[in-house]
């Protein structure tokens, strides 16, 4: 196996585009579970409904066709993720600040 130090910058960056299709794809399992487990926690509230919607954007978000830029595929890719990073983070943070109440 070539190390990762052993690559030509080609390789790290395909390597790395991988990783982040992985981990975009791991985020979009997540949001699809988390909105369905808490989806009648979230419709009861209007800041659920706000949260609710923006997590079906996030759900939304693909990757755009195939651009030759590898640097560009994985620059969306990272803004994918941060995307539905975001949207994971506000939704435990509605679910924990609502558990509290009820």
């Amino acid at each position: 196996m070539v190390h990762f130090a052993e690559m030509t910058d080609e390789e790290r960056l395909a390597r790395l585009e991988r990783k982040a299709a992985e981990i975009r794809k791991m985020l979009f399992g997540i949001l699809l579970m988390s909105k369905d487990a808490w989806k009648d926690n979230l419709s009861q509230r209007r800041e659920g409904l706000e949260i609710m919607e923006a997590v079906e954007k996030a759900e939304e978000l693909f990757t755009e066709g195939t651009p030759h830029d590898s640097l560009k595929r994985l620059e969306h890719t990272i803004d994918i993720i941060n995307q539905r990073a975001k949207s994971i983070f506000d939704l435990m943070v509605y679910i924990s600040e609502n558990k509290k109440h009820d």
